[in-house]
């Protein structure tokens, strides 16, 4: 009888060892088409897995992609190793031939593709919000929300205007009369949008992507504003450094100007002129790169540099690190009070306004040239 118990127990044992060592196998061992006969057969399946989706979901998903042959063993490898409940959302490109658990491991591990995105400088939040939203797939409204609330919050925690919380609270209620009395949508996270290119995860939220974007120009503007004799010499807010970033942005076409444009809105600033910049009109408007009539200048609002002295309220867009360098470390040597466009790439620089008309008068002649030229 002890015989035959010692036997059963030693079959059992031997096929349970069987048992692990054949799940074994399939768990650690090459997936389905691990041997493709083709050369063009691919190496790697493109597979995504949104936010939210189960892993019995993800495992079918494998299956159908051709990835996977015993989801069971997926399903219950994933249980065992606890990682049941770890999936990362992404689009990841996935082996070939991988093992049940290399895939698993490539799903938890969030090495997902990466979106290569560019934002240009100088675009405003709703341009930015249609290039980052068209490229991870979210809505540009969701995005914007998030932005707004991120930036407004530091704005009523004093960290962004002089006066704290109750200017924070006057500019909220000047942003909802200029959006209902202009085209423009006027936002909290106008020019806090950082400008460059980046590389996201696939699917990356639009809250996520916000907040990347927002914390990044955040840590742009305080690294120039440090040491920054504007900011100290006129007693300039983070915002309105940003904001003067944003104008000087909008109207430079060359690098090596930057400065100099920032230097003369400085020099207006220290002698009280009203900076009259054509891009705070286009701005309100919203007719950046179209032209500007006399007409146009008389738009009544706070950001009309043409009506009102000092910077406006807030950005015209987002300026990138070049203008915010400039914004923050003008050229202190430039003593130019007045710039208009050379007709090609640059500007002419003026110290006296009868420099600046003689120096407009020959754009004038110069576009003029130009139209007759084109006409023949």
């Amino acid at each position: 009888m002890m015989k035959r118990l010692v036997a059963v127990a030693g079959a059992a044992f031997l096929l349970g060892l069987v048992i692990v060592l054949w799940g074994w196998s399939l768990w650690t061992g090459p997936g389905p088409n691990s041997t493709a006969e083709l050369e063009s057969s691919p190496s790697t399946v493109l597979m995504r897995i949104p936010s939210g989706m189960t892993l019995s979901a993800a495992s079918d998903s494998l299956v159908s992609s051709g990835l996977l042959k015993y989801p069971k063993v997926f399903l219950a490898g994933a249980r065992l190793t606890g990682k049941g409940r770890a999936l990362r959302a992404g689009l990841y490109d996935l082996p070939v031939g991988g093992s049940p658990r290399d895939l698993l491991i490539a799903l938890i591990t969030g090495s997902a593709v990466q979106v290569r995105v560019t934002i240009p400088e100088g675009l405003d939040a709703e341009e930015i919000a249609a290039v980052v939203s068209l490229e991870l797939g979210f809505s540009p409204d969701d995005f914007l929300a998030a932005a707004d609330s991120l930036v407004m919050t530091a704005a009523y925690q004093g960290l962004l205007l002089k006066g704290g919380e109750s200017a924070a609270g006057d500019y909220d209620a000047l942003l909802a009369v200029e959006s209902a009395r202009h085209p423009r949508h006027f936002r909290w996270c106008e020019g806090y949008l950082a400008p460059d290119t980046f590389h996201f995860t696939e699917g990356t939220n639009a809250a996520k992507a916000a907040h990347f974007l927002v914390s990044t120009q955040w840590a742009r503007l305080d690294s120039v504003i440090a040491g920054s004799g504007t900011a100290k010499s006129l007693d300039l807010s983070r915002q309105e450094i940003l904001t003067l970033a944003s104008i000087v942005e909008a109207e430079a076409r060359r690098d090596d100007e930057r400065a100099l444009i920032a230097a003369v809105y400085v020099n207006r600033l220290r002698q009280g002129r009203r900076l009259e910049a054509d891009p705070t009109v286009a701005f309100i408007l919203k007719k950046k790169g179209k032209r500007l009539f006399y007409r146009d200048l008389e738009v009544s609002s706070p950001f009309n540099t043409y009506r009102n002295k000092g910077l406006p309220p807030g950005p015209i867009g987002s300026p990138g690190f070049a203008a915010l360098q400039a914004a923050a470390h003008p050229d202190s040597a430039c003593r130019a009070m007045f710039f208009v466009s050379d007709g090609n790439d640059g500007h002419v620089f003026s110290r006296t306004a009868r420099e600046h008309q003689a120096a407009v008068q020959e754009f004038r002649r110069t576009r003029a040239g130009d139209r007759g030229n084109q006409k023949n």
